[in-house]
């Protein structure tokens, strides 16, 4: 809540009263300083929302004083009050960052809207700064968090980069934690208390990747009954956090290089184009260097996007990470769900820290969870702990066996037909003995869970989807049954 405080500053002591009067008759609080240099004094011990100043004081004039609250950042309101109704008295009271400017003279009911006004614009900013606050504190109970030399070089980073509006490339596996970082760098920057629009490219169909970008004009395509505001007008004046941009196809890489560099964009089906402010953080699991050789990603749009690289450490590589994650991860469950579990034991610990952690800091999180719900007890005990980690265990080491076993019935033929072969027709030895074999083995240790069986293969949803076509796999036949 705003205090309806205000401060009336003049050397005219007629002047001073008549504006006090009027303004404590409408409930105000009213401080009256025939000085600026008085006024500045009072201001380095008090807070005074509201300021109405008159122009020409003897000693510092209302213009020098209003570029020293400028340069302190002081927060308060100025209404700016002259006799000389100059051009350049005007133009200057506003770029110092007056609220407000009057004539002398003036009619005390005009002042008192102006009054209530600043008090009404007072109050919103007083609101945005509390929603602010309330978002850092979401943020915060969701951040990443790591003392390894590694994690700390990305800390780091971050702060370097937050408050400038360049592109940052986040790499790194699945479960690592691009979007909590690239969160990060929005709410350390500039932009914070503007929208933040996460995008995951791998989770939209091809056919309406441009639209959901770009968004549409009524009638652009069958099934366009409206107009569509795509994720760039979503995110203007804000930061577009897109992920598996690696997934992108080449004629939406051309549309994305041109939204980058002209600061524009064009809906499906628009007249023109769509002037857009967004600053772009971008994240990818696989190697786009790698794409770019084998003609997959423009090498432009690559450089465009790698501006700032950040490289994110699997969890297997900072496991000194794993007891500060883990005493997080069972203070948030604390909170969420109520529960009583607040320690662990050494030897949960050890279980952990021996662990290899495919899915990385989100399957520890996951893990924390679910051993919270089921424990009883303050302490997470490691029996429990333990066998969910060694099902898993087994789980991939059967997976690696039957690969093992894979390779060994189809080796012997496989040289004999490669030492005949053309060296063009190799590869297409190595997808047709190799790769529809593994991947229906895959498929069918995921009971055919098309995501999971393409995060252990190591390629994106849609890629699967098409090796799956092309092998004429059955998907539907590898369904885990419910009994």
């Amino acid at each position: 809540m705003i205090d309806k405080k205000i401060m009336v500053i003049d050397d005219d002591e007629s002047m001073r009263w008549v504006i006090g009067k009027a303004l404590e008759k409408e409930q105000y609080e009213v401080l009256t300083l025939d000085s600026a240099e008085a006024a500045m004094t009072r201001l380095e011990t008090e807070s005074w929302p509201l300021l109405i100043l008159d122009i020409r004081m003897p000693g510092m004039s209302g213009l020098e004083f209003l570029q020293q609250l400028h340069a302190s950042k002081c927060p308060a309101q100025v209404i700016v009050m002259t006799a000389q109704a100059t051009m350049n008295n005007a133009v200057d009271a506003m770029k110092w960052g007056a609220f407000d400017y009057l004539t002398k003279p003036f009619d005390m009911e005009t002042l008192k809207v102006i009054v209530a006004k600043a008090f009404h614009v007072l109050e919103l900013n007083d609101e945005v700064e509390t929603l602010k606050e309330e978002i850092r504190d979401k943020f915060e109970a969701d951040t990443v968090v790591g003392e390894s030399a590694a994690m700390q070089e990305i800390f780091k980073t971050i702060g370097r980069v937050a408050a400038r509006d360049v592109t940052v490339l986040l790499t790194g596996e699945s479960g690592t934690g691009k979007e909590v970082l690239a969160r990060a760098i929005h709410y350390h920057s500039p932009r914070f208390g503007k929208s933040f629009v996460a995008v995951n490219l791998a989770a939209i169909p091809d056919d309406l990747m441009e639209s959901e970008l770009f968004g549409h004009g009524k009638g652009a395509f069958t099934g366009a009954i409206s107009r569509k505001i795509g994720k760039f007008e979503q995110a203007n004046g804000g930061t577009l956090f897109l992920d598996e941009i690696g997934d992108l196809k080449m004629n939406l890489q051309t549309k994305l290089l041109r939204a980058l560099q002209e600061k524009e964009i064009e809906r499906v089906g628009g007249t023109g184009p769509i002037p857009v402010d967004v600053r772009i953080l971008a994240a990818t699991h696989c190697d786009l260097q790698e794409k770019v050789k084998e003609g997959l990603f423009r090498d432009d749009l690559f450089f465009r996007l790698n501006v700032v690289p950040i490289r994110i450490p699997p969890l297997r590589e900072r496991k000194e990470d794993i007891p500060l994650l883990l005493k997080f991860f069972l203070e948030k469950a604390r909170h969420e769900l109520g529960t009583e579990v607040t320690g662990y034991t050494e030897a949960t610990l050890d279980c952990l820290l021996q662990y290899f952690w495919p899915g990385n800091v989100r399957e520890l999180e996951n893990l924390v969870k679910r051993a919270v719900v089921m424990s009883r007890g303050p302490n997470l005990t490691s029996e429990y702990i333990c066998s969910i980690l060694q099902d898993g265990t087994k789980k991939e080491e059967a997976g690696k066996n039957n690969f093992d076993l894979l390779l060994r019935n189809n080796l012997s033929d496989f040289v004999q037909r490669m030492v005949l072969a053309d060296a063009r027709d190799i590869r297409k030895l190595v997808l047709d003995r190799i790769e529809a074999p593994l991947i229906e083995m895959v498929m069918k240790e995921v009971g055919g869970n098309q995501i999971k069986a393409a995060r252990l293969l190591g390629i994106n949803r849609n890629t699967l989807r098409k090796k799956i076509r092309e092998y004429h796999i059955d998907p539907k036949s590898f369904r885990t049954v419910p009994k």
